[in-house]
């Protein structure tokens, strides 16, 4: 086949005359092959660029690369080191919060007890006459302390008078407490407090004395105060002291004063 010049250009069939390839199913299949061929090649040389290891070639980068490994060692001495450290305020940390612990558990302790010397102070002077209260027979200390049973309460009640008066005193002290039963008030004495053959607490001294015993309460009532009278034998007026029943389950309660009712 002779080459077909229009214009200067090539026309397709001058392609094929170049290429060798004949025009029709032949040729078409012949060109498919060659462009398999071309891509696969190209594929081929792609993939062992890829896959060939580039190793830097130029001086300037290989200094970084040397640099950065100095500053990445420094780094990592340098977290290491703060990790110590940080280690050792730690545990100083603990220990300061131990002693802190330890000098609060002993400040209580001292002041815990320091409390219990001016209370028994307190009583000492009173039994004396020393701290301006010149009181017979009276109720220094009051306690109410619960039981395994919601319903029963131990009460300890502490008496004194003036060693002044110095003579032995008896009596008895008759308890009553004061509360609600199904919304009405309602006064409980010594029998409905106890299992009734419990005698009502006496009480013989010359200086002071504590009476312990044991009240139980009966079902759906709400206690309020709790009322004490000392009968003294030859005496026609008893001592009477009330209580607040929720102060006293709170904590102990003790006499600044006179506290007749």
């Amino acid at each position: 086949m002779s080459l077909k010049l229009s214009n200067n250009k090539v026309e397709p069939s001058e392609t094929r005359a170049i290429f060798g390839l004949n025009p029709g199913k032949h040729g078409l299949a012949e060109m498919f092959v060659l462009t398999v061929l071309l891509i696969s090649a190209l594929m081929f040389v792609v993939y062992q660029l890829a896959s060939s290891p580039v190793e830097p070639e130029s001086e300037e980068l290989k200094e970084q690369v040397a640099f950065l490994g100095k500053e990445l060692a420094v780094l990592s001495g340098r977290y290491k080191r703060n990790q110590a450290r940080l280690t050792v305020v730690e545990r100083e940390a603990e220990v300061f919060r131990g002693a802190n612990r330890l000098l609060r558990s002993k400040e209580s302790e001292r002041q815990a007890q320091l409390n219990r010397m001016q209370s028994e102070l307190d009583f000492f002077r009173r039994l004396a006459g020393t701290s301006g209260t010149q009181t017979g027979l009276a109720v220094y200390a009051a306690e109410l302390t619960p039981t395994d049973s919601d319903r029963v309460f131990q009460f300890i009640l502490t008496l004194t008078q003036n060693i002044r008066r110095a003579s032995v005193i008896s009596g008895r002290a008759r308890i009553n407490v004061e509360g609600t039963l199904d919304d009405r008030p309602v006064t409980l004495n010594w029998p409905q407090l106890t299992d009734g053959s419990t005698p009502e607490p006496s009480f013989r001294f010359k200086y002071f004395q504590q009476l312990e015993g044991y009240l139980a309460m009966p079902e759906q009532f709400s206690p309020t105060r709790l009322r004490v009278m000392l009968e003294v034998e030859g005496q026609r007026e008893p001592v009477v002291h009330a209580f607040n029943w929720a102060e006293l389950v709170i904590g102990p309660w003790e006499n600044q004063g006179p506290a007749q009712e």
